[in-house]
């Protein structure tokens, strides 16, 4: 789990459900809204009153936004590297990420909660099962072999949810980033960068690893149906 405490429009990215056979039936039976004999399937009180107060009584299960992929922007695609299955469980960016001003008083503690009764079902549900998850590879379009470090920024912050391989849609743009003096704006897609076309994170992330800081780049961004071109000289990280 990582960044799982701004749950909007009852959205939840599971990332990984490609890196084992048994992952989607699992994932997607723990969200069903159909109570079985486990106790865990039966919605809390808190749940409840949050979804009464948010006018959302039958959406105490979540809109699951899946990513095959086991590579991502977080720890567990360490243990994917090594042929482990891994799942990642995340509410998404905002424009708070990495602030001061991401202050515990905008915590969405009702939807924390839901997530980690979530996760515990699917944990319940594993360690009640026998077999070890099936390994196998996920579906990717990154452009090389795993996942690349990198010591370049950008000042962007994706939005790492499951999108429609047309670009990297992004949620902000960090002031005085090089990002930002490119002219690049939240909600903005990027679709190439550096001479290499972007259709989501992997290949974002890929190519900040081939970029080096204090060389100028081109970027090509859409902002609505506008499509526009860029320059932009990302610093050292």
């Amino acid at each position: 789990m990582d960044m799982v405490g701004r749950l909007s429009e009852n959205k939840l990215t599971v990332g990984g459900i490609g890196t084992a056979s048994e992952w989607k039936n699992l994932i997607e039976n723990a969200n069903s809204k159909k109570s079985d004999s486990t106790a865990t399937n039966i919605p809390t009180k808190a749940e409840i009153e949050y979804a009464m107060a948010k006018k959302e009584p039958s959406q105490l299960s979540f809109a699951l936004q899946l990513n095959e992929d086991g590579f991502g922007p977080s720890d567990h695609s360490s243990f994917y590297g090594k042929q482990v299955p891994v799942l990642f469980f995340f509410t998404g960016t905002h424009s708070d990420y990495h602030k001061p001003s991401d202050t515990f008083d905008k915590i969405n503690y009702g939807g924390l909660m839901r997530v980690a009764n979530y996760v515990e079902k699917i944990m319940q549900s594993i360690d009640g099962d026998s077999k070890k998850p099936t390994y196998t590879v996920a579906k990717s379009s990154t452009m090389g072999e795993g996942r690349r470090g990198f010591n370049v920024s950008l000042g962007t912050v994706p939005s790492y949810a499951e999108g429609d391989n047309s670009g990297l849609a992004l949620d902000g743009v960090r002031d005085n980033s090089p990002a930002a003096k490119a002219g690049i704006k939240a909600g903005d897609k990027i679709v190439k960068l550096a001479g290499h076309d972007i259709k989501n994170i992997s290949d974002y992330v890929y190519v900040l690893g081939e970029m080096k800081p204090d060389e100028e780049y081109e970027v090509i961004i859409l902002r609505g149906s506008e499509k526009l071109t860029l320059k932009i000289t990302p610093v050292k990280r």
